[in-house]
């Protein structure tokens, strides 16, 4: 069994315009829900509400994991399990491990390691989807990229994380784009330099300009169909590198 974790602010949590029009379960995984101490069917909405420290998928609408696990299954066919552990407008700082919020994810993320699985966990991993609130407040490339290490690092010691995803953000600061892109060069260094972080996919700046794609109602958020196509991309990447077989 593998279990990914999703973190993030609210492109992670999902804040889409409408309930996506399949609501099945996937096939093949379960979501780790802290409320019941239990693997759940994994379907939409995902995630669960603890104010003001993690939140579900904005108003039960969509959310990229459903999709992303769908994917990863059809290259990988083992058993997944998803923790979704994400919060809307929130800076890296607030991801650090001192807060609240680290702790209350970390007694979410281990309670799931440690209920009895029913597969033994082959593999864990992390996915990030963050950065839209460092970029509003102008976070330096420099101060971001210290910061996303430091929280993997700390990740990696809790958890025994492989590897730390990153989904490279998109643009949100659409009248200042340089401050999106600050952050957007963090993430690229950070898997050049240090090798627990993989790049996932860099598709979300491309589709920040395609309104096919945004939610209409929520500007610098995609709707379902955006985060269908970011889903697919980032996951066959992981699903590819756990089979030795990631493109460089």
């Amino acid at each position: 069994m593998d279990i990914i974790i999703f973190g993030g602010q609210s492109n992670m949590v999902g804040q889409t315009s409408h309930v996506p029009e399949d609501l099945r379960p996937v096939a093949g995984a379960m979501e780790y829900k802290l409320k019941t101490h239990a693997y759940e069917p994994l379907q939409h909405p995902v995630g669960e509400h603890y104010e003001p420290l993690l939140e579900a998928a904005c108003f039960g609408m969509g959310s990229l994991v459903p999709d992303f696990v769908d994917v990863y299954r059809k290259y990988r066919k083992v058993l997944v399990a998803a923790v979704h552990a994400a919060q809307g407008a929130t800076d890296i700082d607030e991801w650090a491990p001192d807060t609240e919020r680290y702790r209350f994810a970390k007694e979410k993320i281990n309670d799931c390691l440690h209920t009895c699985q029913p597969e033994p966990i082959e593999h864990r991993y992390y996915v990030w989807l963050q950065g839209e609130s460092d970029a509003i407040r102008e976070l330096s490339e420099d101060a971001y990229l210290e910061k996303l290490i430091a929280y993997k690092n700390a990740l990696k010691a809790d958890f025994g994380i492989e590897k730390f995803g990153i989904i490279r953000g998109g643009y949100f600061c659409y009248d200042t784009p340089w401050k999106d892109e600050a952050i957007m060069r963090a993430q690229d260094r950070a898997c050049q330099i240090d090798e627990d972080f993989l790049m996932l996919t860099r598709i979300t700046a491309k589709l920040s300009f395609d309104k096919r794609y945004l939610n209409p109602h929520a500007s610098g958020h995609y709707d379902n169909s955006g985060l269908a196509v970011i889903a697919a991309e980032s996951a066959r990447t992981l699903a590819m590198h756990v089979m030795g077989l990631t493109e460089e």
